[in-house]
């Protein structure tokens, strides 16, 4: 079971939940820099090339401008409005740091407050899974509390992913959650990016896993692979 395109109504399964009524994807990655905003703009132009009518929105954002933000980044490849973060710092730091030293908290309740309440939407979160938002929250309880659809894991494609797939999993399982694997194509490729989504499928921790290209959205590669994404999580990764 996954997502229902169609009709963007949630449906039981072994990760669909929801929240408000409204199916919700979050896209997490193993660490910062793997790809999550390019992955996530891509999925959203793929649906909206299907006709499903979505919102993308990154809540937290460090390293923030007003021009050419991840944000803003969502918003025009979903074709709507671009939704300034809750929070949103210029400082290029970790979250909780940038918080710190804006002098401002982030809160769980202000996080939740300010995502959409009702038709589909996808939330990117900031920096990695267990990167911390605040002394007490990190993207992981942020994305157990959203009740989403479907997560999406973004992984940089390179040696060391196997440990990241796995830590990642193993994080989300102590939520009751899983996740579809995406594997972002890095700067330097190496026999590891070859080899990776087979060695996932041969250990039983991914059976699929979408190798994702850096290239632009309007690429053939690209499309390609933000179309076997969303036909993943239709049929629930």
């Amino acid at each position: 079971m996954g997502v229902a395109w169609a009709s963007l109504e949630p449906r039981c399964g072994s990760h669909v939940k929801m929240l408000r009524e409204s199916p919700c994807i979050v896209v997490v990655g193993a660490g910062t820099g793997v790809g999550k905003t390019h992955v996530s703009c891509a999925l959203v132009a793929e649906l909206r090339r299907r006709g499903v009518a979505i919102e993308a929105r990154k809540p937290v954002e460090s390293g923030y401008a007003d021009v050419e933000s991840d944000a803003e980044r969502l918003a025009m490849a979903a074709g709507h409005a671009t939704f300034r973060p809750r929070y949103a710092f210029v400082e290029a730091a970790s979250p909780h740091r940038a918080a710190r030293r804006a002098g401002v908290r982030i809160e769980l309740t202000e996080l939740l407050a300010w995502c959409p309440r009702s038709g589909g939407w996808l939330i990117e979160t900031a920096g990695g899974l267990l990167s911390p938002l605040s002394e007490s929250l990190s993207n992981l309880d942020f994305t157990a509390a959203l009740e989403p659809a479907a997560v999406v894991l973004v992984v940089a494609n390179r040696l060391g992913a196997l440990h990241d797939v796995r830590a990642c999993q193993l994080a989300l399982a102590t939520r009751e959650l899983t996740a579809q694997v995406v594997l972002s194509e890095p700067a330097n490729g190496d026999e590891a990016t070859l080899t990776n989504s087979e060695e996932l499928a041969q250990l039983g921790w991914a059976a699929t896993s979408i190798e994702f290209p850096r290239a632009f959205l309007d690429d053939s590669k690209t499309k390609a692979a933000a179309s076997g994404l969303a036909d993943a999580l239709s049929q629930g990764g």
